[in-house]
């Protein structure tokens, strides 16, 4: 994960027009672009595992799986960030700039630690995601073993961390109703 040079901070929309054209996965925090690293084989199949678990589970019912590629906006402080999993539910509530939508009400966003992300995904990242008023649900994912942390939502301002560890456990998404077992 890097840090676009840049002089002074930018805006959302030329967040956006800067990522139609870019190659990198960008994310936009403070003002300012990230570029995130490129994934190894075992992160996207790890994303591509959690995805399809979850779009199974969810069949028929109203709720959507998307993954890494749809920007999800955190209002407080204008960021937008790539999640490697984000999971809605009922119609997606949406801003849309330079005809890009920015998920505005995702329920679950996972997010598979690497080397380069990990810090950033559990303090700039996780912070800003806490603002988020439908969020119910965040997990994070290593994929250098068999562990999920995950955060559950209990009132307005309060989290529960729970850590779940081995390949014969399964985490447990109670507000979607469905489960995540670690072995796959």
């Amino acid at each position: 994960m890097a840090t676009h040079p840049q002089t002074a901070t930018i805006t959302l929309d030329d967040f956006i027009a800067a990522a139609e054209v870019s190659e990198e996965r960008l994310e936009f925090v403070d003002g300012q672009i990230l570029a995130m690293s490129g994934a190894s084989l075992e992160h996207g199949l790890i994303v591509s595992q959690i995805a399809t678990s979850l779009a199974n589970q969810l069949r028929g019912r109203p709720c959507g799986v998307v993954s890494q590629g749809t920007l999800v906006r955190a209002k407080e402080g204008d960021h937008a960030f790539l999640p490697d999993v984000a999971v809605f539910c009922g119609q997606p509530q949406r801003d849309r700039l330079r005809g890009v939508d920015l998920l505005l009400n995702p329920v679950l966003l996972v997010e598979v630690l690497s080397p380069s992300t990990t810090n950033y995904d559990h303090g700039r990242k996780w912070e800003s995601y806490r603002g988020i008023a439908s969020l119910q649900h965040y997990l994070l994912v290593s994929q250098n073993g068999a562990r999920v942390e995950q955060y559950t939502r209990h009132g307005e301002h309060f989290w529960h961390y729970t850590e779940t560890l081995g390949l014969g456990s399964a985490v447990q998404l109670e507000s979607l109703n469905v489960s995540l077992a670690l072995a796959e």
